[in-house]
């Protein structure tokens, strides 16, 4: 049996004074791969690399698909785009140089942390040292770069004419899309004690839907960045500041008329998307991004076990708890399968009907931290020492 300290408590973040925040060292067990019965395989299709990764660090830092490209990066500075069939390099970029020069040369390197992100024809991504670049998607060219408010901790999300992001510090902020020029600022409230990460920001007919560090999701014009309705998922209460983080950091997801989003220590809940009016809840609790197939949403949660729940209703239709302590990423589906990574750098492979665990690929031993794209049935996955691989179940 192996044990380990919990990874999520090393990512909090006191936004107050050091001293205030909370510790432990309480060890949670790592199940041990289970024993499968003809275990469904993998195939790796392509792989390359990127950089050096983001080794032990904390990152989203993801896969984007676009322009029939793959477009990663790394946390040293290092930018690629693949192409999406074979793998075969477009180009490189390495933000490495622009921060050896010039005013960004304090920050001691690129720190890149969020992204990427993909739009008229340019590729986001942003830094720790609190910087937005645009690359050209064709060339990997950077043709501009801006600076936050703090640090971009998110994928930067295109609405309107606008490139928003999400900062470390509570504010949420827009840019020209195409010249990089400052447009507006929202101010959230931040508690002393919240997750290391913050919401992606969904959008839908101009409007942008964001979680908040005090467990709201927060609806804004994209353009104008004018506040819509805010609403409730998650109550902070407890005896200790660990007990009432209620981050909102998973991306809310948009279906049709409706909005579903996750609190860490709170609920899953189902809001209308017009008014902001929260239609049901359930208590669960989970920062890892979700994903909605037809009526069902799949959830992994804050321990490791990842759901099947009605949209409809909320109500679980199955849950896998085989794999809890192993750091899984959030889940993917792609045809009949739900898929999802862990620290070991296994894609793990459910039966999407009734989460029956069927199988596993190791891509590589460095652990994938990010939850897996798909595009017409092939998984992307990247792992923490920078490998890119393309993948699909037979």
């Amino acid at each position: 049996m192996l044990l380990a300290r919990k990874g999520w408590l090393a990512g909090l973040l006191c936004t107050a004074v050091l001293t205030g925040c909370a510790s432990s060292d309480s060890e949670e067990v790592i199940k041990e791969l289970p024993e499968l019965d003809n275990p469904l395989s993998a195939d790796v299709v392509w792989k390359s690399a990127v950089g050096d990764g983001i080794g032990e660090y904390w990152s989203s830092l993801s896969p984007a698909l676009k322009y029939d490209k793959v477009f990663v990066a790394e946390r040293f500075g290092m930018v690629k785009a693949f192409n999406q069939a074979d793998g075969k390099e477009v180009w490189s970029s390495n933000l490495r140089r622009v921060f050896a020069e010039g005013a960004l040369q304090k920050n001691h390197g690129a720190r890149l942390s969020g992204g990427v992100a993909s739009g008229f024809n340019k590729v986001f991504v942003g830094s720790e040292n609190g910087v937005l670049f645009a690359l050209s998607a064709e060339t990997g060219e950077v043709e501009w770069q801006a600076t936050t408010a703090g640090e971009v901790l998110s994928d930067p999300a295109v609405v309107g004419s606008m490139v928003v992001v999400n900062t470390g510090s509570g504010k949420v902020q827009a840019f020209d899309v195409q010249s990089g020029e400052f447009k507006w600022q929202m101010d959230m409230t931040m508690p002393s004690l919240v997750l290391r990460g913050t919401s992606g920001i969904a959008s839908s007919q101009g409007a942008a839907f964001v979680g908040t560090p005090d467990g709201k999701v927060s609806a804004f014009f994209g353009e104008t960045g004018a506040p819509i309705w805010e609403a409730r998922i998650a109550e902070a209460s407890g005896s200790n500041e660990l007990d009432r983080v209620v981050d909102v950091d998973a991306k809310p997801i948009i279906v049709g008329s409706n909005m579903y989003a996750v609190a860490f220590n709170g609920s899953l809940s189902a809001i209308e998307m017009q008014t902001g009016t929260v239609s049901w809840n359930r208590k669960y609790s989970s920062y890892l991004p979700m994903v909605v197939q037809g009526y069902n949403i799949y959830m992994t949660d804050s321990d490791g076990s990842i759901y099947a729940i009605d949209r409809r209703n909320g109500l679980e239709k199955w849950v896998n708890s085989e794999l809890t302590g192993r750091m899984l990423t959030g889940p993917q589906v792609v045809g009949d399968y739900v898929v999802a990574g862990d620290f070991e750098g296994y894609l793990h492979i459910f039966n999407r009907a009734d989460g029956t665990l069927l199988g596993r690929e190791q891509i590589d031993s460095s652990g994938l931290y990010t939850q897996p794209a798909v595009d017409d049935g092939t998984i992307y996955v990247q792992t923490r020492d920078g490998r890119v691989a393309a993948v699909t179940i037979p």
